[in-house]
């Protein structure tokens, strides 16, 4: 376990964070957390678990992850987030691996839960994360909303086991987020000078929701599975407006 090392962010975590890090002990004893801002007792529940609290600004999420990486002890790093746990399988597979290969980028499921609901068909089933890699030849971009880690000559691979992300705890808070990433989503695209046309804005949720809810079966996750496909359809509307909106204001 001594080869890696684990990085959490968080912010106003304590519902999650003991549970994340007790999963994240599986592989490794020496475990970062980026608490940014918290207001509740999120970093008194991590200096409790025997974590290293790290309190720093928000400056987005990946260089916050990249911030937390420079001060952990191994070179390989997990990234997770706070709502994540590692599986028994997974951790297995884990600390089976030789990590001899700087240039591999490690992957693995990760399943997700609406609330209680563990989904398993439609976008969400099909998730697929890669998070476990080698500082020195790897690092997370600077996107604000859905950065990646990157490397020149990476390559990826994935290993057995699933990552468990509880990742919505009720309707709410599923509408607040889908609202905030795709207000992220349109700065993102307005920066890279992208363009959106009435045609992206109005018929990409249709197909995305026929995609998500039919041809990937979400429909087999009942109400949850419904209720994915039209937010997924409903955010991809969203970031095509909030962008032409930053279009129009632009001109």
């Amino acid at each position: 376990m001594s080869l890696i090392s684990v990085v959490i962010i968080a912010k106003n975590e304590a519902a999650n964070i003991v549970d994340c890090i007790v999963s994240a002990k599986q592989v490794s004893d020496d475990i970062i957390v980026a608490d940014s801002g918290s207001t509740d007792n999120t970093p008194g529940l991590i200096v409790a678990t025997g974590a290293r609290l790290l309190e720093t600004d928000w400056k987005g999420y990946g260089q916050t992850r990249n911030e937390a990486a420079a001060i952990a002890k191994n070179n390989w790093i997990l990234s997770l987030d706070a709502d994540e746990r590692i599986t028994p399988e997974l951790a297995a597979a884990i600390n089976s691996l030789s990590l001899t290969n700087e240039m591999l980028l490690y992957g693995f499921r990760r399943k997700s839960f609406l609330a209680a609901k563990k989904i398993r068909f439609g976008e969400w089933g099909r998730d697929r994360v890669y998070r476990l890699y080698h500082r020195q030849q790897a690092a997370w971009d600077l996107m604000p909303v859905h950065e990646n880690i990157s490397g020149i000559n990476i390559s990826k691979t994935t290993v057995p086991g699933e990552l468990l992300h509880y990742t919505m705890k009720d309707l709410n808070e599923y509408s607040q987020k889908t609202l905030l990433y795709a207000k992220l989503s349109a700065n993102k695209y307005f920066e890279q000078g992208r363009k959106a046309s009435l045609i992206r804005q109005f018929i990409s949720p249709v197909f995305s929701f026929i995609q998500n809810y039919i041809f990937r079966l979400g429909f087999l996750d009942g109400k949850e599975g419904f209720i994915i496909a039209y937010t997924s359809s409903k955010y991809i509307y969203l970031k095509y407006k909030f962008l032409n909106s930053l279009l129009r204001a632009n001109k």
